[in-house]
């Protein structure tokens, strides 16, 4: 069963709050004096499922917290619908700070094991914001898209943001083409640009791992085409970059996608170098200070230059997700005027020494 607690996405200068509602009702947020309602077209939803709600960002970091206030309905007719009273729940809310570090923690490949998940991300202790790069269920039917949202709702409890990536596995599944009603997209897709305190990312989404007439996709696949979408994305973000990464205030750049695509890989999922090389040539010019992956089920850092490469990159990769028989893993990241520093740790309790990542603070050029 879907977590009641909302979970606060991070996708451009916006949160998406995305919530359950498990009987018919009508929703809303208040942040001070202002009312965001839950509508489509000018209607207020009142269906159970999942549900969100934009709000500015700036509103919500200003006023520490927010009010979700539900009314349910007795019956939706055509003419005098009858209503039920108003519940409303308060959260605070917590920004990531504006400066100074900022610590994150990034969980993925959980691969339905909620369990272990939050046992690792547990063990690194408090940080600002969250990201679940992906693999945490198939998307064999909306249940499974469970596991995300309450992994992230039990961790930051509607109060802290939260940053998602999909991975290849939430492709596969009956119920993939549902998916979209359960995550934050921004113009109807899986990759855009956000921004918390002082730091600045892009969320990438490779799709699938291999090519698309791979016979294991039984036809569903078409992510070249979306990855050429993406590329022209990538390039519309270079060129707006006075309002993205050299925005005002911007001290940290760091890339986010599930697939660690710089890497060397098997014939079988050695795909797209050329389009994959592009991408990376964008983020050179963007100046990102790292990119987080997972996929591999393993730890693992590459440096630029690193011999376990395929693509030339300007940046520290990090492979940040474990998953085996006695144990699953994720990274905690300090970003702070020092460099980035990084921590993996596990579902048992270890915490690995920190090790910083370079190069230090970058400013424009």
């Amino acid at each position: 069963m879907f977590s009641k607690i909302p979970v606060v996405y991070a996708v451009g200068t916006d949160y998406q709050i995305f919530f359950a509602v498990r009987r018919s009702a009508y929703a809303w947020i208040k942040i001070g004096d202002r009312v965001f309602d839950d509508t489509v077209c000018g209607n207020m939803r009142s269906m159970p499922g999942m549900r969100h709600i934009t709000v500015p960002q700036a509103v919500l970091d200003a006023a520490g917290g927010y009010t979700l206030c539900l009314q349910r309905i007795r019956e939706r007719k055509s003419y005098w619908t009858q209503t039920l009273g108003t519940q409303e729940t308060r959260y605070r809310f917590f920004p990531v700070p504006a400066s100074g570090a900022a610590r994150c923690y990034m969980v993925g490949d959980a691969h339905g094991d909620a369990d272990r998940t939050l046992a690792a991300a547990k063990a690194y202790g408090d940080f600002d914001f969250l990201i679940v790069n992906g693999d945490m269920n198939e998307s064999v039917n909306t249940s499974r898209f469970e596991l995300a949202h309450n992994v992230a709702a039990e961790l930051c409890r509607g109060e802290r943001p939260v940053v998602y990536a999909r991975g290849n596995h939430e492709n596969r599944g009956a119920a993939t083409e549902l998916l979209p009603q359960y995550i934050p997209l921004r113009n109807g897709r899986t990759y855009y640009t956000f921004r918390l305190g002082g730091l600045w990312g892009i969320v990438l989404d490779c799709g699938e791992d291999k090519e698309d007439d791979h016979p294991e996709y039984g036809g569903y696949a078409r992510f070249h085409a979306y990855r050429q979408e993406e590329t022209a994305y990538l390039r519309r973000v270079l060129r707006q970059k006075a309002h993205e990464f050299d925005a005002p205030g911007v001290t940290r750049r760091i890339v986010v996608v599930h697939t660690q695509f710089p890497r060397r890989q098997d014939p079988e999922f050695d795909t797209e170098r050329s389009l994959y090389q592009t991408w990376c040539d964008l983020l050179e010019k963007m100046r990102v200070d790292v990119m987080l992956t997972a996929h591999m089920h393993s730890y693992q850092v590459l440096r630029p230059g690193d011999p376990d490469l395929r693509l030339q990159i300007s940046c520290p990769l990090v492979i940040g997700t474990a998953n085996n028989r006695n144990q699953i893993g994720g990274t905690g990241c300090t970003f702070g005027p020092d460099g980035v520093t990084i921590q993996f740790t596990t579902s048992d309790g270890t915490v690995f020494p920190p090790e910083t990542l370079w190069p230090p603070l970058r400013t424009k050029i």
